[in-house]
């Protein structure tokens, strides 16, 4: 197998409405510079992809989403470059892998719960989302030793999940995300609007004075105190204060209005494909 030192590697986070792409150069631990930000962002020690891509392929025609891709990977080196892939939704990824068919890629692995190096102490491990163990596995190299940590993973769903001190996953909460409450409450009404996303029509107050604005505060608010409650009640035994860890779409935002002297904020973005590179390393 060719080594991350000899070639570069693409990073695929097959999601549930996107897919998420991010390539590493050979050369990316020395070139990458780190990421501006005007809310904390956590210290460099995860490896930020070169180039990345999001394409949504939810409501998306497969034609499409391979035009699009495809357009995208024509840019990049492809010839001997390792492909990692992590996936909880099963027809995008066949999507991927046939796209992946058409360039001379160096290798292919479809990662699995037992190629990650983590303990996970729950029930049934192989039906943990593999997702959720890549943020875990990126938390792990940026936590204090010995510190427990919360990763909030904000996407279609949202994720909150406790890190033990000794770096073990032990399990967390899963709840709807942003875009998924809206549809709920499009879908499951006859008179509210579909928010597409609360953008600027959040009041800080929590008083919306349009529906629009109703709905935003109750979808980014409620968000906000789910993550809260969640992480405290998880965290409750904890000797020393917990780090928190916010990645996806809506981790900045919420980064910025979670801030507080009890636990530690950071954003982390593309903590699942910083999740793959490790794991990737780790192979070889």
């Amino acid at each position: 197998m060719i080594s991350l030192d000899q070639a570069g590697l693409l990073a695929i986070d097959v999601g549930n409405s996107q897919v998420k792409f991010g390539w590493y150069p050979s050369e990316a631990a020395c070139t990458r510079k780190p990421q501006q930000s005007d809310w904390p962002v956590a210290a460099p020690r995860l490896v930020q992809p070169e180039e990345t891509l999001a394409c949504a392929h939810f409501d998306v025609p497969c034609e499409e989403f391979m035009s699009r891709v495809g357009d995208w990977l024509d840019q990049l080196p492809t010839e001997g470059l390792r492909c990692c892939l992590a996936s909880v939704h099963a027809e995008a990824q066949q999507w991927v892998l046939d796209l992946l068919d058409r360039y001379a890629a160096g290798s292919l692995h479809v990662l699995s719960v037992a190629d990650l190096p983590i303990e996970v102490r729950v029930d049934e491990p192989e039906k943990v989302g593999i997702d959720r163990l890549l943020s875990a596995m990126a938390a792990n190299r940026l936590r204090k030793g010995g510190r427990s940590a919360v990763v909030v993973s904000l996407g279609t769903a949202c994720t909150v999940n406790l890190i033990s001190g000794d770096g073990a996953f032990e399990g967390g909460a899963i709840l709807p995300g942003i875009t998924m409450s809206a549809a709920a409450l499009y879908s499951g009404t006859s008179a509210l609007p579909l928010l597409s996303s609360p953008g600027n029509e959040v009041p800080d107050d929590g008083v919306g004075k349009s529906t629009q604005a109703a709905i935003a505060a109750g979808l980014f608010w409620g968000l906000v105190g789910a993550v809260r409650e969640l992480s405290s009640r998880m965290t409750r035994s904890c000797q020393e204060s917990p780090q928190l860890f916010l990645t996806g779409g809506d981790a900045p935002r919420l980064a910025e209005k979670m801030a507080s002297a009890d636990i530690p904020v950071q954003y982390v973005p593309n903590m699942v494909l910083a999740g793959i590179h490790l794991a990737a390393k780790e192979m070889g």
